[in-house]
Order: C-alpha cells, then sequence, then structure tokens
C-alpha cells in the first residue's frame, strides 16, 4: 500500500510531494529515472556496468550521475570486458560519470537525488539498493519527495549527499586508468594498458617487479601483525632473545659475559629477535605471460617448500625471503611510514629496526665506542700516510651505510625537482687488496642489520641484469658488490640512469641503493659524478707472515662481533622527525644525527669524525696535485680563462691527474698538459686544500698564487 501526501513543508520555503512506497521489483524502482538528467547518489551497486545501462535506456535524457558506492572494496574487478572499462573511462573523462568509492567505513544510507529537465527534483531516502539482486526475494521502503532545483529542501538534501562524499569516500573510480591512458597514442599500447588494468596489474612495473611488490606488500602486511611481537624492549624477560646492552661495554651476540655466564643487567636494551609466526604468503601467478622467469621463481621457491598451483604460488615466508637472499644476495627490508618503523624479514627472523624510546646516555656512549674502536684499528695495525684522512673516509662510510636505507624517502622528495642519479649517490670505496673493504662492509652491514646479515655479493655475478634486476625485487637494504673493476662498472650502463629511467612514486616499489668496493682508482667521469667516492688508503696485516697478523684478526673480530643497535636509534630520529622531508641532507642528515648522539652522550667528538663529507674535506685528488707541483712534475701558465697545467710526465700519466678534478673544471688532456678551463673553481678547489690540511696556511700566501708566481 503507497501512500500518496501533499505536505508544505514552510520551514523549506516551498511545497512538496512527499510519498511513502513499498517498492516490490527493480523496473518499479528504476521508472524513477526515466526522465533524468542528472543523478546524485549513496548507494550500493554490485557492478560498475550497470550504471552504463542508465544511460543505454530507451529514451534516456541522462547526461550525468555521480555516485557514492557504499560497501564495494573490489569494485575494480567487477570490469572484466575491455569495451566496458573504456566506456567507463570515457564516461569519466567526459564528466559523464563520477563513482566514488568508499573509504574504510561501510556507509549503509541510501540517497538519491533525481534532477528533470523541468528543474525538477525527486528526492529519495529508503533501503533501496541500485543492484539487481537486491529485487530478487525483497522489497524496499522509500520516501519520496518531489520539489524544485535549488528548494531548501533540494539544497538540505544536497548538503546531505556532499557529507557523505566528503566523509566516506576517497577514490575516484577510474581516475587511475584515465591517468594511464591520457598521454597515450598508440590504441594498440592503449588496449594493453586497459587489459592490465582489468587485471588489476600495475602498469608501471614489469611483471618482475609486479611479482615482487605483490610478494612485498604481502610482507609488508605481515609486518603488522609481528609488530605485536616483535619490538625494543627495555625488559629482557619480555623478549624472546636480547641483545644485552651492558652500560661499560657492548656485549657480544650471545650475550654472555667473559666467563660465559649469561649477562644480568639493571637496564637491558636492545632489539628483540623472534622467529617469523608460521606464515605463509600467496602470490597470484593469473595473467602473466610466463618468459622463462616467472618458471625459474616457482622451481627456486617450490624447492623451499613453496605449493604451485595453476594461478598461485603459496610460500612460506622463509622460503621466499631466502630465496631473495640466495638469488639477489640482498634481503627483505622495508619501511612503514605511517607507523614510523623499519623492518627486515631475513629467513625466519623479522626484526623492527626502530626502537619506541631514546637511547640511554651510557648506551649510546657504548655504541659510539664500539663505531671509533674500529675506526681505530687504523691506529692499532694500519699503515698509512694520513690517518687522519683515513679514518673520516671509514667514518663517512658508516654514516652512508646507516642513511642507504632510507634513500627511497629522498627520492620521493627530490622527484621531479632534481636528477635522481645525482642526488641519490652510489658509495664507492677503493684502496689496495689489503685495506680493509670487506671487512668494513660487513661491518657496515651488521650495524643495519641486528648482526643477521654479513655480505653482499660477489662481482663476478654482477652484470646489467642483476643490477636492473634491483629495480624489481623491493628491499631498501643497501646492495653491496665487493671487489668490482671499474672497467665493469663503465660496461654496467644501467648505472648510469638507475634511478631516473623508471622510478616513480606512485610504483609502491622501492629501489636499494649500492655500494662498491674496488682495487681501482676511479672510474669514468660519468660514474664519479654519481658516486661518493672514498679512499681507504692503508694497508692491514693481511698474511698470517706479517707482524701482528693474529693480534689484528682477533681486535677486529672481536668489535665485528659486538652487537650495536644505533641503526635502531639512527632510524627513529629519521623517520620520526621526517627529516627527509627537507630534502637537502641525505647522508648529512645522519652525520647531524650522530652529533646530537654525541652531545647527548655526553662524550668528545673524534678529531676524525666527519663534520662535513670527508670526501670532500680529505680529497686524494688535491694532495696528488700539489705533491705533483712540490716534486716539480708539474707547472702552471695562466692564459687568459684558462690554466693551463704542463707536465714532465709520460702523457698516459696524465690521465689520473685529469680524473681527480671536479668534472666543474672542466679539464681536457692535450699531450703533456691539462688544460682547466674554470680556473677560479681550480683555485678554490685547491685553496681549500691547502686550508684543510694546514692550520697555518691561512696566514700564509695561497698555494696557487705561489705556483703561478
Amino acid at each position: 500500500m503507497d501512500w500518496d501526501t501533499t505536505i508544505n513543508l514552510g520551514g523549506f520555503g516551498n511545497s512538496a510531494q512527499m510519498e511513502w512506497q513499498t517498492v516490490k521489483s527493480w523496473k518499479s524502482f528504476t521508472n524513477f529515472f526515466d526522465d533524468a538528467v542528472r543523478i546524485d547518489a549513496v548507494t550500493y551497486c554490485e557492478s560498475p556496468e550497470l550504471l552504463l545501462e542508465l544511460f543505454d535506456q530507451e529514451d534516456s535524457a541522462l547526461e550525468t550521475m555521480d555516485v557514492l558506492i557504499g560497501d564495494k572494496d573490489e569494485y575494480q574487478s567487477a570490469v572484466d570486458d575491455a569495451t566496458v572499462a573504456r566506456r567507463l573511462e570515457r564516461y569519466y573523462e567526459e564528466d559523464k560519470l563520477t563513482v566514488r568509492l568508499k573509504n574504510r567505513k561501510i556507509v549503509h544510507s541510501k540517497l538519491y537525488r533525481i534532477v528533470a529537465a523541468d528543474e525538477t527534483v525527486t528526492l529519495i531516502a529508503g533501503s533501496a539498493n541500485l543492484s539487481y539482486n537486491s529485487w530478487k526475494n525483497q522489497t524496499n521502503s522509500v520516501v519520496v519527495f518531489n520539489t524544485e532545483v535549488g528548494s531548501q529542501l533540494d539544497q538540505q538534501f544536497k548538503q546531505w549527499i556532499e557529507h557523505h562524499r566528503d566523509e566516506y569516500a576517497d577514490t575516484i573510480f577510474m581516475e587511475d586508468l584515465a591517468a594511464e591512458l591520457e598521454d597515450l597514442d598508440d590504441e594498440e599500447e592503449v588496449e594493453r594498458r586497459i587489459e592490465l588494468w582489468i587485471d588489476n596489474r600495475n602498469t608501471q612495473l614489469s611483471e618482475q617487479g609486479e611479482i615482487h611488490s605483490n610478494v612485498g606488500q604481502e610482507l609488508e602486511a605481515l609486518g603488522d601483525e609481528v609488530d605485536h611481537v616483535v619490538s625494543v624492549t627495555d625488559d629482557p624477560d619480555d623478549a624472546d632473545e636480547v641483545v644485552s646492552i651492558d652500560p661499560e661495554r657492548i656485549e657480544p651476540e650471545d650475550g654472555s659475559n667473559d666467563n660465559g655466564e649469561q649477562s644480568e643487567t639493571d637496564s637491558a636494551e636492545g632489539i628483540t629477535a623472534v622467529k617469523t609466526p608460521e606464515y605463509s604468503i600467496t602470490l597470484s601467478t593469473q595473467g602473466y605471460e610466463n618468459d622463462g622467469y616467472l618458471d625459474q621463481m616457482e622451481t627456486d621457491l617450490k624447492r623451499r617448500g613453496a605449493d604451485v598451483g595453476a594461478d598461485a604460488i603459496t610460500t612460506p615466508v622463509e622460503g621466499y625471503t631466502n630465496y631473495l637472499q640466495t638469488r639477489y644476495d640482498v634481503p627483505k627490508m622495508w619501511i612503514d611510514e605511517e607507523n614510523q618503523r623499519v623492518h627486515l624479514q631475513h629467513g625466519e627472523h623479522h626484526r623492527i629496526l626502530t626502537a619506541d624510546h631514546e637511547p640511554d646516555p651510557d648506551l649510546l656512549d657504548a655504541a659510539l665506542e664500539n663505531i671509533e674502536n674500529y675506526i681505530k684499528t687504523i691506529d692499532r695495525w694500519g699503515e698509512t700516510n694520513n690517518a687522519k684522512a683515513v679514518k673520516a673516509h671509514l667514518y663517512e662510510g658508516v654514516l652512508y651505510g646507516l642513511w642507504a636505507p632510507f634513500v627511497n624517502l629522498y627520492a620521493k622528495q627530490f622527484y621531479g625537482s632534481v636528477t635522481l642519479d645525482n642526488a641519490l649517490q652510489y658509495l664507492y670505496i677503493f684502496g689496495e687488496s689489503d685495506a680493509g673493504k670487506d671487512k668494513f662492509t660487513e661491518f657496515v652491514l651488521r650495524l643495519v642489520s641486528d648482526d643477521l646479515v654479513r655480505g653482499g655479493a660477489d662481482a663476478d655475478d654482477v652484470g646489467k641484469n642483476q643490477i636492473r634486476s634491483l629495480r624489481n625485487i623491493d628491499t631498501v637494504f643497501p646492495y653491496v658488490v665487493s671487489d668490482i673493476s671499474k672497467q665493469k662498472i663503465e660496461r654496467i650502463d644501467t648505472l648510469r640512469n638507475f634511478w631516473q629511467d623508471s622510478w616513480h612514486p606512485s610504483n609502491e616499489i622501492a629501489y636499494p641503493t649500492l655500494i662498491f668496493t674496488s682495487n681501482d682508482s676511479r672510474p669514468n667521469d660519468w660514474f664519479r659524478n654519481r658516486a661518493k667516492m672514498l679512499h681507504f688508503d692503508v694497508a692491514f696485516p693481511s698474511n698470517p707472515e706479517d707482524e701482528g697478523f693474529y693480534k689484528a684478526q682477533e681486535d677486529l673480530n672481536t668489535i665485528l662481533d659486538a652487537r650495536n643497535p644505533i641503526f635502531s636509534y639512527v632510524s627513529r630520529r629519521i623517520l620520526m622527525d621526517k627529516r627527509y622531508l627537507d630534502a637537502g641532507g641525505t647522508v648529512d642528515d645522519v652525520r647531524q644525527v650522530f652529533l646530537e648522539f654525541y652531545e647527548r652522550a655526553d662524550r668528545e667528538i673524534p678529531k676524525f669524525f666527519p663534520k662535513e663529507p670527508a670526501n670532500r674535506k680529505y680529497n686524494i685528488g688535491k694532495r696528488k696535485w700539489k705533491q705533483a707541483y712540490e716534486r716539480g712534475d708539474v707547472t702552471f701558465d695562466r692564459r687568459e680563462n684558462r690554466l693551463i697545467a704542463e707536465f714532465d710526465l709520460e702523457p698516459h700519466e696524465l690521465y689520473s691527474y685529469r680524473k681527480t678534478l671536479p668534472t666543474k673544471m672542466r679539464p681536457e688532456k692535450s699531450g703533456r698538459s691539462i688544460i682547466i678551463k674554470n680556473p677560479d673553481g681550480f683555485e678554490e678547489w685547491i685553496e681549500l686544500a691547502e686550508l684543510e690540511e694546514d692550520d697555518d696556511a691561512a696566514g700564509s700566501k695561497g698555494f696557487l698564487s705561489r705556483l703561478l708566481s
């Protein structure tokens, strides 16, 4: 039974006909839309194709429709036809159809505002859904108002719908696909993108990248579960394993004292270490073109306990992360920006590598002492002509390693304003074979991983394909390559545009930064422009017959085996303070954090701590040029806007001198001379070397002035 009553709603300033109706069929409900030119709605609709049908009805005058879908999470999955997707995208582009998807909150409201061509408007509130399925075995009661566009009742109803949009909708359906297709002219590529969109595939990523990105999302969801059991704790009784920190010193890995007994401290702090619960992750493989990569991945994962089906792989977390470590020489690490935490999944172990409190000053003092003690092995066991410079370079490398996991946060800030490959430098460490480069990378990796990771990749296994793959595996853990030749680096042209070619903030896949060690001095200009170059100009005992070899090894291993939680406090500062938002700091942000740590620990800053980049302050090239001048190997002549450096050396020997000059000096080799086209830049560069290395230089005649006089 229907009630039909005309009520004068004086509070709204207009008359309106109000009806209570029990609507019993889909046809009787859609009759309300017959004369509509515009529809605004908050409702449930199981299929976006149904919305197109309202435009397609015979004699339909419908021009625009704006619908909030109150309870449909996977709305995109309801589109399985490219023609339908194309029409929906076109209607969105033409502002004919706007579909708003709910946020986390389910919306049960059913509101319809139906505007006709004669400026009358029908307003409906009740239980009726815009859905076929809702009418099979149901009836719905609604209240219907008929009024005029712009009436107070109409305005109030519009505000009601707008409130729902503002509060409960956060995504516009088809907006992502429209953005993908906007600049595409190739019809074949348009069709490919639409098909990928229908399969809910990321069109910006390669299939390899998409596979690992999806696994990464599963692992990150797992991280939310592990959050409940893994944290930095003050109470060792609360943790499965605890890194105990004695205020007097940092304890070895097993937490035992010199007598082999378990340490007991009143204020033990550190990072808990637990096995990941017996979780598995499932990866859909449906729709992927199998070019051999997926086959190989399935084989490797099956060997590690995965269940490989026709359309999906279900694998234990431990199996996947073991595969990642073995296949790519890097573990899975990610940053949860929302909760301000760094996560590491390594085999069966999960770490949250971000402290939930500021460090105790005594603990911080011990952690800094551990790092200094490592660097001071140069004084105890190393042979070098410039100990202060080498120690500064080692410390600079430590700062870089602790910064490396945050590189993608900085990429987001730099994106679109600077060339990423110039701003996000690689780290290149060079020195002789006995310069301690491998032990250095072990020390840094153990700091960053809470002692889980100790090595990286062998240079023999690294090439273009391996470097390219790093863009797809979705990890922020630094990728370390040991003993690579400069010739090999120069052949890996992927390094020229590692970031710029493919990284994008919307990809939701992280890239690792890269650390290289080499016995060779300086690769070509293009690589030097993209790298922080550190020189380990030192020799350690490397042969059992060398004096002090065994004692040096014992000393070094004791330092390496100490569990140092410094990274958990660095990550706390970087993430909580959002230092990366300044987009100007990179490694300098960690440098400032360390200066704050020294102040908090009330510990004297060592003279070798690099308060500015060590590669700039202690530059091997400056020293090389000065020494050549002092030996009489080079003379200088200023000719207008050029400085001519004439060498008394064989022409091939000049290449090493040209390479040491910053590219902004525009050096050019000509026979036995190097022409410097930016002499003022050279003067500034060489004079800084004078001031940095000679405390009395500030009051003396400048170096360049002396050499030109």
